[in-house]
C-alpha cells in the first residue's frame, strides 16, 4: 500500500473510530455531566471480536470501525495501545487487559494465544463458587491498574452460576499541561447549566494566552496540548449558549477531526471551570443500540473463544479530573461472558468564557480516549 492511500485509510479509521464515540455519545443523558473512555470500551470489544465469528465479529467491526477489515480492526487497536505506552516527558499512560474464567472452564488456547500477542491481555484462573474473593481479584486488578482512581467495577452478586468469564480493561491517564494555569488567577464564578440553573465554581482563567484555537458556525474549539504534545484535551463551547444538545445532533466525526486538526496559535483570554467527574455506564442498551447485538442473545457465535456462551453484561466506569496543573482520567471496561440460555486570527484576544454546557474530547494524536460533557 502506497504512504498516500496508508494515510487515507488511517483517516478514514480515525473518522470511524471517532463516530462510536460520537454514537456512545448520544445514548447518554445530553443535560447532565457524565464521561466515558471510548477507547477503553473499544479495547474490552476487541477482546470480544477476537472471540468472535461470522456476523457476531462482522456486528462489532462495524461498531467500532466501520470500513475496516478484521485485520484492520486489530492490527489499528494494538498500534494504537502500544503507541500510549510509549507516552513522554511526565505523561503517565497505563492501558491493561486481562481475562478471568472460571477455573471450571476452558478457554481455547489460540484465543488467549491472539489476544496476548494483539493486546498484551494476560488470564487467570478463579474460583468464581467464591462471588467476594472473585470479585475482588477483578476489582483489584483495575483499581491497581488506575492507581486506585477506580476501586471497583464489579460487584460480588454479578459472579453467577452461568458466568464463564469477565474480559476487563483497565485505562489510566495523568499528565500535566504544557502550559499550567496559575493558582492565583483561579477564582469562583458563575456556571449556567441552563437558563434557569446556575452555580458558583472555580474556574481556571489566563488572559492573552497564545493558545491553540478553532471555530465553526456552532462551536469554538480550544486545544490545551499536555508536556507530550501529541496528547491534548480539546473543549468544543456551542456559540450557542444552551445549545449544546441541538449542536451535537448535527456534530459528525469529519467536522470534529478538522476542528481538532485545523487548531492555530491565536491569543485568547480564557475561563473555564477545574472539573471532576466521574460516571457509571450499563453498556448492554447503548452497544446494542449502536449495532452489536447479535453478541447479547443466546445465537451469539464467541466459538473462538468457547462454544455456547453470550455477553451477559457490559459495565464501564470513568473518571476525569482538571486543574491548574493538567489532567488525571481513569476508565475501566468488563463484558462479561455467560454460558448461553438466557479558527479566525485577531488582534484582540477572543474570549473564550466556557460558562455554559460543554464537550470535552482528550486525544492522543486525534485518537480519542475519553469524551464527555460538562453540564
Amino acid at each position: 500500500m502506497s504512504d498516500s492511500s496508508s494515510d487515507e485509510k488511517m483517516g478514514l479509521l480515525l473518522h470511524s473510530e471517532t463516530d462510536f464515540g460520537l454514537s456512545l455519545l448520544r445514548q447518554q443523558n445530553l443535560t447532565e455531566s457524565f464521561v466515558f473512555s471510548p477507547l477503553s470500551i473499544a479495547l474490552a470489544l476487541s477482546l470480544v471480536h477476537v472471540a468472535a465469528k461470522g456476523e457476531t465479529r462482522d456486528e462489532i467491526r462495524k461498531a467500532l470501525l466501520n470500513g475496516a477489515t478484521d485485520e484492520e480492526l486489530e492490527q489499528h487497536f494494538s498500534n494504537i495501545s502500544a503507541g500510549l505506552l510509549v507516552a513522554e516527558k511526565g505523561t503517565e499512560v497505563n492501558v491493561a487487559n486481562h481475562i478471568f474464567s472460571r477455573k471450571t472452564f476452558t478457554i481455547k488456547k489460540l484465543y488467549l494465544n491472539d489476544v496476548k500477542k494483539l493486546y498484551n491481555a494476560g488470564a487467570s484462573q478463579l474460583n468464581f463458587e467464591d462471588q467476594e474473593a472473585s470479585a475482588e481479584a477483578i476489582n483489584n486488578f483495575v483499581s491497581e491498574n488506575t492507581k486506585g482512581h477506580i476501586k471497583k467495577i464489579i460487584n460480588p452478586d454479578s459472579i453467577s452460576e452461568e458466568l464463564v468469564a469477565v474480559l476487563t480493561n483497565a485505562f489510566y491517564f495523568k499528565a500535566n499541561w504544557q502550559t499550567k494555569f496559575k493558582k492565583e488567577s483561579t477564582y469562583k464564578r458563575e456556571f449556567f447549566s441552563s437558563e434557569n440553573s446556575k452555580r458558583e465554581t472555580e474556574f481556571l482563567h489566563s488572559r492573552n494566552s497564545n493558545r491553540k484555537y478553532s471555530e465553526n458556525g456552532q462551536f469554538q474549539v480550544l486545544s490545551l496540548p499536555y508536556k507530550d504534545t501529541s496528547f491534548a484535551l480539546s473543549i468544543f463551547l456551542p456559540k450557542t449558549r444552551f445549545g449544546l444538545s441541538e449542536a451535537l445532533q448535527n456534530l459528525d466525526s469529519v467536522t470534529i477531526q478538522q476542528l481538532m486538526s485545523n487548531t492555530s496559535n491565536t491569543l485568547v483570554n480564557i475561563a473555564m471551570p477545574k472539573w471532576k467527574i466521574e460516571t457509571a455506564l450499563g453498556l448492554n442498551r447503548a452497544l446494542m443500540a449502536v449495532g452489536i447485538e447479535k453478541a447479547f442473545t443466546d445465537s451469539a457465535d464467541l466459538s473462538n473463544f468457547a462454544d455456547g456462551i453470550y455477553i451477559s453484561q457490559a459495565a464501564h466506569k470513568a473518571l476525569i479530573e482538571v486543574d491548574e496543573d493538567g489532567t488525571v482520567a481513569a476508565a475501566a471496561t468488563t463484558i462479561s461472558f455467560s454460558l448461553t440460555s438466557v479558527f479566525i486570527p485577531a488582534e484582540e484576544p477572543i474570549e473564550f468564557t466556557a460558562d455554559h454546557p460543554f464537550l470535552f474530547i482528550l486525544s492522543k494524536d486525534n485518537h480519542p480516549l475519553f469524551i464527555g460533557i460538562h453540564n
